[in-house]
């Protein structure tokens, strides 16, 4: 028997019945989902406040509930923009703006393109991974510097846009994080031994908001 993989409508539905009247343990149940795939930028610092008992499980199912709706009615309007078939002149709007904000001032930091002008350090992305890699490439070379990611196409019901705050620290993490090494099985020598030893930091991520 195969189970079915969870979808936004599928979520939303299951959302309404009596299962979530247990907000803790339907989020529980669900956060694999909750943390796959676009969704994970705008859930992320909403579970992380649920994990340390800054918001309680019931509104913080109100709000995974809204990022979810805000995603799948996203996803309803790009798959009709696409039937449309727009006219290929037509400049098409990326999903999610990535912009790096002075920690002191809060102003858009600025830098010299090519020909010299000074424009705002802010970039324009078809997915958050995309997004959010630049985010942290730029934040690395950018003491004093935070970052926010902003959806386009993802909106709250009071209509302003989802948005994703990144800090410094938490780039520098990702991008210094070493990967695993790969295993393998030890094989004996008549010499002497050569041994390793790799220690990496743990590192979490966080969001001023969410």
């Amino acid at each position: 028997m195969t189970t079915r993989k969870m979808t936004n409508k599928m979520f939303l539905h299951k959302s309404t019945g009596k299962a979530a009247l247990a907000a803790s343990g339907f989020i529980a149940a669900h956060r694999e989902f909750l943390l796959t795939g676009e969704l994970a930028l705008f859930t992320t610092p909403i579970l992380l406040k649920v994990d340390s008992k800054d918001l309680m499980p019931t509104p913080a199912l109100d709000q995974l509930k809204e990022v979810v709706l805000a995603h799948h009615l996203a996803e309803e309007i790009r798959k009709a923009e696409e039937k449309m078939n727009a006219a290929p002149t037509q400049r098409k709007t990326k999903a999610y703006v990535a912009t790096i904000y002075d920690s002191k001032t809060g102003e858009v930091v600025q830098e010299k393109n090519d020909q010299g002008k000074l424009v705002d350090l802010t970039e324009s992305f078809d997915d958050s991974t995309r997004a959010e890699g630049w985010t942290d490439r730029r934040l690395f070379d950018s003491p004093g510097c935070f970052g926010v990611v902003e959806s386009t196409k993802l909106f709250r019901q009071d209509g302003t846009a989802f948005a994703a705050t990144i800090l410094r620290d938490d780039s520098i993490a990702r991008i210094l994080r070493k990967p695993k090494a790969p295993v393998m099985k030890a094989q004996k020598k008549s010499g002497g031994r050569l041994s390793f030893g790799v220690k990496v930091k743990p590192s979490h991520a966080s969001f001023s908001r969410g």
